[in-house]
């Protein structure tokens, strides 16, 4: 009888108002549980009066759709990494102002892991961004890319290195050299991958740039030496940073 008296309770409920609750008496949907939910079989998304939703396939996420007026479901591809690995953020920006670097020499000694970065650096200031860590496994992938061009040395090289600074230290580096006459730019791509992090939130990542034997004349990098070759839009630089950790 009191399974009876229940089930009626509840078409009473129905009858009377379109939203229905279980452990409130203020429900603020057509359905709201004030509890846990333990789904034993499918959940379906997308149905109708006469059309069963779908329960989704393997490799399908559930979908909370805003613009829509039902959920889906979403494929999902996870990355191949230490175990799987999915991607957690990315972010990309860019530098229009670069650096641009003349007179003396500088050194060419060998750059340092973790050395801190110092003056004979130049900061690319529209590369700095931040990135946060929650897992003790994980990897975050630079991708940077940037336009070199030197000019008033005639046939003269000119000699560079540009590096990832992760909380102001030095994590990745790479040097090159412009050959050819003035004007003459090339592209310069550096990618560097860090492996398992300490998890910290607002970790902050940046480009420097900084000259080696210039031979005289201007090294501009992601920026324009010589204006009868190259212009802001085509010399600027681009810093993308991925954060990977476990699914």
């Amino acid at each position: 009888m009191k399974k009876i008296f229940y089930i009626l309770s509840m078409f009473t409920v129905v009858l009377y108002s379109s939203q229905v609750g279980i452990k409130t008496t203020t429900p603020v949907n057509t359905l709201d549980i004030n509890a846990d939910l333990n789904v034993r079989k499918e959940i379906r998304m997308g149905g109708t009066n006469t059309v069963k939703g779908s329960p989704g396939v393997a490799g399908t996420i559930f979908h909370n759709s805003s613009e829509f007026t039902s959920n889906d479901w979403k494929s999902i591809k996870i990355a191949d990494g230490q175990g799987s690995m999915s991607l957690f953020s990315i972010n990309t920006v860019s530098d229009q102002a670069g650096a641009a670097f003349s007179g003396t020499n500088g050194s060419t000694s060998p750059y340092n892991e973790d050395a801190a970065i110092s003056s004979e650096w130049t900061v690319l200031p529209g590369t700095m961004d931040t990135f946060s860590i929650t897992n003790m496994t994980n990897k975050v992938v630079f991708t940077f890319q940037t336009t070199a061009q030197k000019n008033g040395n005639g046939n003269s090289s000119s000699g560079f290195a540009c590096g990832i600074f992760v909380d102001d230290k030095l994590k990745a580096v790479r040097t090159d050299v412009l050959l050819g006459t003035d004007g003459t730019n090339k592209i310069f791509n550096l990618n560097a991958t860090l492996t398992n992090l300490i998890p910290k939130n607002n970790y902050t990542v940046k480009v420097a740039c900084t000259k080696r034997n210039l031979n005289s004349g201007t090294l501009g990098i992601g920026a324009v030496a010589n204006g009868a070759y190259l212009n802001a839009e085509m010399s600027q630089s681009v810093l993308t940073t991925s954060v990977l950790q476990p699914y």
